[in-house]
């Protein structure tokens, strides 16, 4: 557990019982730093839905595969993270990938997410991870900045979704270790 005394924050790994929370965290963080990036009548839809939750609680339940993390002020959830085995299967062995990083905005700052992509890395590498890579939208550009400081580079790969409207993507990746 990483606790910081001048925040009262501390970074845990998440409990099957933090599923709601951290689907709330996600749909805040997305509501607050998405706009002007992702249409607003996609982010205005956005709820916490028993399903996604669930999925978010099996995932968790799958910790000795991937890293599941919370950061909490007190009991409230601030942010979370997820990293473990990558969703595309044409990487390179021994490429694990940070899933998700999200920290309320008004926790934005405060090395929350710092903490928490530290731990999330440190995860992949007890995993057998050597690299790892991550995504995120194009045109955040402050969450690229967050990546870059901390070590991340772009690769070149890029994607898009269409949530009620293109949104752009691009692909960061880091080694987690020195050997080969």
């Amino acid at each position: 557990m990483t606790t910081n005394p001048t925040k009262h924050w501390t970074v845990r790994p998440a409990t099957p019982g933090d599923a709601e929370a951290i689907e709330s965290v996600r749909i805040a963080t997305w509501k607050a730093c998405y706009r002007g990036i992702v249409p607003d009548a996609y982010l205005d839809a956005l709820s916490v839905q028993s399903s996604r939750v669930d999925r978010i609680r099996r995932g968790i339940d799958r910790a000795n595969a991937r890293a599941s993390l919370v950061a909490v002020a007190g009991a409230r959830v601030i942010g979370m993270g997820f990293a473990g085995p990558p969703e595309d299967d044409q990487l390179p062995e021994g490429t694990g990938e940070v899933l998700a990083v999200y920290v309320l905005s008004e926790w934005q700052g405060r090395g929350v997410g710092r903490a928490l992509l530290e731990r999330l890395t440190s995860g992949l590498r007890a995993l057998g991870y050597r690299s790892a890579i991550l995504w995120t939208l194009r045109d955040r550009l402050p969450t690229r900045r967050f990546y870059e400081a901390n070590g991340w580079e772009l690769d070149g790969a890029e994607d898009s979704l269409d949530l009620q409207g293109p949104v752009h993507l691009v692909r960061y990746a880091r080694r987690l270790s020195a050997s080969p």
